[in-house]
């Protein structure tokens, strides 16, 4: 009887830590779905994005290892005077570079993000112009539907953050601000999260983070109609309106949030006098 009883105490024992490791083994899934597709350093001969030799030659686009959040080099997009809207004597210019991801529902991106009138193309100001009634597209997030979500500067010069849900419903559009307003001459780290809704629910999500702080939480948004099953599939950086400068570093796309790396350089927190030459040291 002494006998069986200790090996009950034994079985007892290694019943209870065979179902912790079951508890513990169950976690696993989840913690492996959690997946970062691709961190871009926007460099030439390194990135992923596609077009840009194209875009380049034409002049929208160049890789810039001057201005720089990390690694050898950036993404400069460049905003001359025929990219002015109309308001300012110009007509506004195009230019999209794109990059897939894996067909998924939940979307985190990070990137870096800043800009100028003092580069390439200088302004009077040596401010990056916005439009007084146009928006300055800069984001943008596709499925393999319809549905498109552009992350911008506002209009009316303000350069405020915001995003646009196009063809939301289908057709329409709708604008959404959120808290933060960017400086020139600095950068930043944008963070945004996009979840599709359950078709025909209006549970979709929109978020958006700078330097770490939430300036948009917006969980309402209808993606996808009853039927719609597309999903997310590329995101890009995009050239519209404007007179300036826009760089782009160390662009990563994932379903789970990859969070700002490192800080902000010295040299760009504070905005720099206006140069006499054309190069951006």
């Amino acid at each position: 009887m002494r006998i069986h009883r200790l090996m009950s105490a034994g079985n007892i024992r290694l019943f209870l830590l065979f179902s912790v490791m079951i508890i513990v083994l169950s976690f696993l899934p989840m913690l492996s779905h959690a997946t970062v597709f691709w961190d871009d350093e926007m460099e030439s001969g390194r990135t992923g994005f596609q077009d840009l030799s194209l875009l380049m030659s034409q002049g929208s686009m160049a890789f810039d290892t001057s201005v720089k959040f990390s690694g050898s080099g950036s993404i400069r997009l460049d905003y001359p005077a025929n990219c002015e809207p109309a308001t300012f004597g110009g007509s506004g210019c195009g230019g999209a570079s794109i990059r897939t991801v894996p067909l998924t529902d939940t979307l985190y991106r990070r990137v870096y993000f800043r800009m100028s009138g003092q580069g390439p193309v200088v302004t009077p100001t040596g401010q990056f112009q916005t439009s007084i009634n146009t928006f300055t597209k800069m984001l943008r997030t596709t499925t393999n539907g319809i549905t498109r979500q552009w992350w911008m500067i506002g209009c009316c010069t303000s350069k405020n953050f915001m995003v646009t849900l196009e063809n939301v419903p289908p057709g329409g559009a709708t604008n959404k601000y959120s808290g933060a307003t960017l400086a020139d001459n600095r950068w930043y780290c944008i963070e945004t999260y996009e979840k599709l809704n359950t078709p025909g629910v209006a549970n979709g999500i929109s978020q958006a983070w700078v330097d770490g702080t939430q300036v948009m939480n917006v969980t309402n948004v209808m993606y996808r109609l009853a039927g719609n099953n597309n999903l997310w599939n590329g995101v890009g950086i995009f050239r519209q309106t404007g007179r300036g400068n826009i760089w782009w570093d160390r662009y990563a796309t994932g379903d789970t949030r990859i969070g700002c790396s490192g800080t902000i350089p010295s040299s760009d927190a504070t905005p720099p006098t206006i140069p006499s030459g054309v190069s951006v040291r």
